[in-house]
């Protein structure tokens, strides 16, 4: 139990620090495609390529960072309106349907990396399983998020948390 929470943590580091340089990376590049391309008057070749690459990426990664936390978004209303022992049972229905989903783009998406290592991008001349790379990379640390989540609740207070962590630092 503790190590998936440790290696969990590690993901979702790894997961957050990706989407941080993505991102970054991806502002910096549209700020100078924008100056290249209007105050210059050269625009570059590359850069919309880049940036949207690194937006596949940093959405990948920051979907894994929102389900950790819990933070997507979703239709409680009507689970919250089921009697407790029913809404247990669909909740877990549900983890249950993330988990096959995650293991599907996980699986699928290591196909897709395969299928297209030899296609090269128009412009940064990249192989694109490298972009693709992004589907089973995200899938990976959904899959284990939401395990981790799926022990945390049902499991409650035997499974230390990252928040728990910090609230019993301060």
């Amino acid at each position: 139990m503790k190590a998936l929470m440790a290696i969990t943590k590690i993901l979702v580091g790894l997961a957050k620090w990706s989407a941080i340089v993505t991102a970054v990376i991806m502002t910096i590049m549209i700020f100078l495609q924008v100056i290249f391309r209007y105050v210059i008057k050269a625009p570059l070749s590359f850069s919309e390529e880049l940036a949207r690459y690194m937006f596949v990426w940093s959405v990948a990664m920051g979907s894994a960072l929102a389900l950790r936390k819990r933070q997507h978004i979703g239709v409680e209303v009507f689970v919250e309106w089921l009697p407790v022992r029913v809404r247990d049972k669909v909740e877990i229905a549900g983890s249950l349907f993330n988990l096959l989903f995650f293991g599907l783009l996980v699986s699928y998406g290591f196909v897709m990396v395969g299928a297209t290592m030899d296609q090269l991008s128009p412009a940064l001349l990249l192989p694109m399983g490298y972009v693709y790379l992004a589907i089973p990379s995200s899938g990976i640390v959904l899959f284990v998020c939401e395990i981790a989540n799926f022990l945390e609740k049902y499991l409650g207070s035997e499974v230390r948390t990252e928040s728990s962590d910090r609230r019993a630092e301060k």
